[in-house]
């Protein structure tokens, strides 16, 4: 891995759970054993620096959605990667709608595409067989963005009764079970009785 993708990860690893603002160069320069001068030699500042992350998890994503699957084993990859990930802190998000206007401005246009993706993804269930044929794909996308916010509501809440994993695990299993011919749902059930097994042993 280049020096480059190296700050980029371990940058955001620490926007991601002390948030932007809270994340110091220097903090994040000593973490990796460099000096503060030789991520300014890359990056001009924080905002590049957290455009460039965002990028970059935005570029992963679409590499792993576009693999040779159907719609449902790709919600399911999902629903597998989300439960490796370190949780988000709400100041994340608050810090780049405050702080960090390109950013934001960035989001706002990858919300945009993203939403055109979803339609598309999920028409191509339906040509599949695994999504039903009467759903209504603009609400289904437009539901499917709007539960990010569903996350982020949560991570004002004081003691959750579950964790987060389990709020993304139920969020999506339902809402992909939902839009699902009966082929999809046969899908969906194994995979949630070899969880269920693995869960036992």
């Amino acid at each position: 891995m280049e020096l480059r993708d190296k700050i980029i990860e371990k940058a955001g690893n620490f926007f991601i759970r002390d948030g932007i603002k809270n994340s110091s160069m220097d903090e994040i320069a000593a973490s990796m054993g460099i000096s503060k001068r030789t991520i300014y030699e890359t990056f001009r500042d924080k905002e590049d620096l957290l455009i460039s992350f965002l990028k970059k998890t935005w570029a992963d994503r679409y590499a792993y959605l576009c693999d040779e699957y159907n719609v449902i084993e790709v919600f399911l990859k999902i629903i597998e990667a989300q439960q490796n990930l370190p949780v988000v802190n709400v100041k994340f998000f608050e810090d780049i709608n405050k702080y960090y206007p390109c950013a934001a401005k960035l989001i706002q246009e990858e919300v945009n595409q993203n939403n055109a993706f979803l339609r598309d993804f999920l028409r191509k269930g339906i040509e599949q067989g695994y999504i039903r044929s009467n759903l209504n794909v603009e609400v289904a996308a437009f539901l499917l963005e709007d539960s990010t916010y569903t996350y982020i509501r949560a991570s004002y809440l004081e003691q959750l009764p579950f964790s987060f994993r389990e709020l993304f695990f139920t969020m999506m299993i339902n809402f992909i079970r939902g839009i699902s011919t009966e082929k999809g749902i046969r899908i969906i059930d194994e995979y949630l009785a070899n969880q269920e097994k693995k869960t036992e042993n």
